[in-house]
């Protein structure tokens, strides 16, 4: 019988951020110890964790690890949020009168996956890479993996697993501190239709 591996892919905490303001592009999250540790009942022992290097995962991953063991704890940059440039900390209002300005808008987010803020980066960029990252992803021995993440990023999964639009996936509600699962084939293994990713579960809540 073949045996897969598995992702646990877990949006990081809450952030803090100012009311009627777009998010800095590295805020602090907001650690409720009490829904860190219901999630954490939810997490495997002893796996390989792989989180993004932004602050708000680093910290969700650290309150996390008081209340499960990690085997190793692994920072990967292409698991960053996507970077929203000059627009960080800026109030919507103003940002929303350069938005206007497009031929297009999208009817769930706020702004379209081609769109890029100045000095920053579009959802295809995201896409991009974590595709890269997907495709790279290779274990001797089925295994599982936790990925401390954000919300594009998980986003950006499903897009290349599923072969979901960008247009279409950036609609999907990705709640902080969720867990979205998935299992893949080694690339030997996989030799018949249907691709090497299955999903699981999305957006699940550690209630």
């Amino acid at each position: 019988m073949i045996k897969t591996s598995k992702l646990i892919l877990i949006r990081h905490a809450p952030v803090k951020t100012e009311v009627g303001c777009f998010p800095d592009n590295d805020p602090d999250a907001i650690i409720d110890e009490l829904k860190i540790k219901k999630l954490a009942g939810h997490i495997p022992e002893d796996c390989l964790w792989y989180v993004s290097p932004l602050k708000r995962t680093i910290q969700t991953a650290n309150a996390l690890s008081k209340y499960v063991n990690v085997k190793e704890m692994k920072f990967e940059k292409r698991l960053k949020e996507q970077n929203f440039g000059d627009w960080a900390g800026k109030k919507i209002s103003e940002v929303w009168k350069e938005l206007k300005k497009n031929t297009s808008q999208h009817n769930f987010s706020f702004i379209c996956p081609e769109v890029s803020p100045p000095k920053g980066e579009n959802f295809l960029t995201i896409l991009e890479r974590v595709s890269i990252w997907l495709e790279e992803l290779h274990f001797h021995d089925p295994q599982t993996a936790v990925i401390i993440t954000h919300a594009g990023i998980i986003r950006g999964t499903l897009s290349f697993v599923l072969g979901i639009e960008p247009d279409k996936v950036i609609g999907i509600e990705i709640s902080h501190l969720s867990l979205t699962r998935l299992e893949f084939l080694s690339k030997t293994d996989d030799i018949n239709r249907g691709g090497r990713f299955r999903i699981l579960a999305i957006n699940n809540k550690a209630d």
